[in-house]
């Protein structure tokens, strides 16, 4: 009796796991229970994104997949992404919040990538207006950048015949950048700024990792089980957040809320929180939510912008001759000056270099989550509200129905046949959507400065041990393998 009894709960576990869990959703792998498709995922090779172009040729553009005990369907197309995230946005606005990975890092519903509603709604246009206030898109910003390429370049020519580790000079300017707006100062330690990129390149090695992605997707995982799991979460926690509550310790010793003028964004939220607190609002802007915004920009702006440069550098070293085409036309139009922002609509090749470095990049292996926030059909299937959808722009960015021969390195797919800038739509580097990403504005600008002076002022070559790998560490955020290469200047200082 007890053995029937067994056999009979087994076979009703596996009908459940093989079949009735999976009912009305699209077609998808086979997951395995509690983990899911997780094993699978991490099979392929780095970054991930194979996996989910060989799932699309196997299910079609739209399928599901398990994270952990949880269905996510899973968009590959661009058509479809464009129907769904675009002209249906409000649909699919809703981030797929894990609370267990916010209470571990976050310390609840905190920042804007990992909440919704009027969290999200609220900061997000806060810091939208607080960036352009200091001048995203305007000339105040474009000096802050420029002043970091004249950093790079003085530090380039210093060590011009040497090996130069390209990727550490993006570093601490973007770094440089992210800081002067959040907390109004450059890294005047480079230690200090050391110390935090390690921390950050830790979070996410670790949110890359099976472990971490085991335990916050496995829903009847218990907290402290999750934090046993991950240890290294709460020590990263701490250590970044550490250095973002010194600065807000200056800030109150220091500010003046007597003047309209603010000079960083902390000091600007800082002054919209007392405001709120005196007509009795002690909840919307927080301490802790004002660190997790801190967080989420350093985030956000820095490694996206900075593994972007690391690559580029790599793809233009690879690729001599596609250098040397965007140098001739950077020669012919700029000469030796500064290349400003007004220079950008005169530039095509030079902006479509950049533009085919962003799309080999590829940065996501996998797009942040989002979740639906009312019932939806998607394949012909009714899709109900909460359940996780992924906006997968890595399968677009590298489809060669849309971008033919998507493993070269080629930036005259984007110029048209009259030698101008094509405007390609497919083009989603910072995702689309209602999240698109928040520091896009910003993130464009540098792209752009930084290229265009830095190669015009330096020819790039291989260094010592020969040219870039091309291949990525794995990690939540794609990077270039670490590398070396040697400088060379076009004008005579």
């Amino acid at each position: 009796m007890i053995v029937l009894l067994l056999f009979t709960l087994v076979v009703l576990y596996v009908f459940n796991e093989l079949y009735w869990k999976r009912r009305g959703l699209p077609a998808g792998p086979l997951p395995l229970p509690v983990i899911g498709n997780m094993i699978e995922m991490f099979s392929y090779p780095p970054p991930g994104h194979a996996a989910f172009a060989a799932w699309a040729q196997k299910f079609g553009k739209i399928y599901t997949i398990w994270m952990g005990t949880d269905p996510a369907i899973i968009i590959t197309g661009y058509k479809e992404l464009k129907e769904t995230f675009i002209n249906d946005a409000d649909s699919y606005s809703d981030k797929m919040i894990f609370e267990k990975f916010n209470v571990s890092l976050r310390g609840g519903d905190f920042g804007v990538i990992d909440t919704n509603g009027n969290t999200w709604k609220e900061h997000r246009k806060f810091a939208l207006h607080t960036l352009k206030d200091f001048g995203m898109g305007k000339e105040a910003m474009e000096a802050s950048i420029q002043l970091e390429v004249d950093q790079i370049e003085e530090e380039l020519r210093r060590l011009e015949g040497k090996e130069v580790n390209i990727q550490e000079q993006f570093d601490m300017a973007i770094g440089n950048i992210i800081n002067q707006f959040l907390f109004g100062i450059r890294f005047k330690d480079p230690a200090t700024f050391n110390a935090l990129k390690v921390l950050l390149d830790q979070f996410f090695e670790v949110q890359g990792s099976f472990r971490v992605y085991f335990a916050y997707t496995v829903s009847f995982l218990p907290q402290w089980m999750v934090e046993f799991l991950t240890p290294d979460v709460g020590r990263i926690r701490d250590g970044i957040f550490q250095f973002f509550q010194q600065q807000i310790n200056e800030h109150r010793r220091e500010i003046n809320f007597d003047n309209e003028d603010s000079k960083d964004y902390v000091e600007t939220y800082m002054k919209e929180q007392k405001k709120r607190e005196a007509e009795g609002d002690f909840t919307s802007f927080s301490d802790d939510q004002l660190r997790n915004m801190c967080f989420d920009m350093w985030v956000a702006g820095m490694h996206t912008t900075t593994n972007t440069m690391g690559f580029l550098a790599a793809y233009a070293i690879n690729n001599p001759d596609a250098q040397k085409k965007m140098q001739k036309e950077l020669s012919e139009v700029i000469g030796d000056r500064m290349v400003t922002m007004k220079d950008k609509l005169n530039l095509p090749y030079t902006n479509a270099f950049i533009n085919e470095a962003q799309r080999c990049a590829n940065l996501l292996p996998m797009n942040l989550p989002h979740a639906t926030t009312r019932e939806v059909t998607l394949a012909g299937h009714r899709i109900p509200k909460g359940v996780t959808v992924v906006h997968q722009i890595s399968t677009v960015l590298s489809d060669p129905d849309i971008f033919p021969e998507p493993e070269k390195f080629t930036p005259e797919r984007f110029i048209d046949e009259a030698g101008n800038l094509r405007k390609v739509e497919e083009l989603v580097p910072f995702s689309i959507g209602k999240r698109v990403c928040l520091g896009e504005g910003l993130a464009r600008m540098e792209l752009f400065l930084f290229t265009a002076n830095l190669f015009n002022r330096f020819e790039f070559l291989k260094g010592e041990k020969g040219l870039p790998s091309l291949e990525r560490t794995y990690a939540f955020i794609g990077k270039a393998k670490d590398y070396t290469c040697q400088v060379k200047s076009r004008y005579s200082s």
